[in-house]
């Protein structure tokens, strides 16, 4: 994934040299996860963005569901939920994503093997699960739940909690 015109986690048409290790599709979303070439995967932990009180002027897409004792907040472009500590449990955020458009997600080898990807439906909405994510703000590979927010758009869930449970925060937004 050489080719800067290809950001992680947009839709783009996919250099001929990318190696697709593994694809989910569901009614409406296709997620592939592709290989980071050698030498391409990055590591700033600085650019992870720390948790701050949500905006008293705006509206904010926040789910349904959180776990017990968790509490939203704004991450960056997105938004969180953190513990009494104050540190992410969850995050979400909203991706464009054209609904002929498949979802590209890296993966770089030095992480071990491909993690595991399945496809359900929750509450009425088609998701896909990656086990492990790949990041270049964290070294942490946190679990994934992919679902439309729209006909032009997905949430993206991630987080220190079960599959379950970011699946549930998902379902829920909106």
């Amino acid at each position: 994934m050489s080719n800067p015109e290809l950001p992680i986690g947009q839709s783009s048409p996919a250099p001929a040299t990318v190696a697709t290790l593994a694809s989910v599709a569901v009614p409406g979303l296709r997620v592939l996860l592709v290989a980071l070439a050698p030498g391409e995967a990055i590591f700033q932990p600085d650019a992870l963005p720390q948790p701050t009180p949500l905006d008293a002027d705006g509206p904010h897409p926040l789910p349904a569901y959180l776990p017990a004792a968790l509490a939203p907040r704004s991450f960056g472009e997105g938004y969180c939920a953190v513990d009494a500590s104050g540190a992410f449990q969850a995050t979400w955020i909203e991706l464009g994503l054209p609904p002929d458009q498949p979802l590209w997600l890296p993966w770089d080898s030095a992480d071990g093997p491909p993690p595991a990807m399945q496809g359900f439906e929750l509450g009425g909405r088609p998701c896909v699960a990656v086990a492990a994510a790949w990041s270049a703000v964290s070294r942490e590979r946190l679990p994934l739940v992919i679902t439309r927010a729209g006909p032009e758009a997905c949430w993206l869930v991630s987080g220190r909690l079960s599959i379950d449970q970011l699946a549930r925060i998902a379902v829920s937004l909106p």
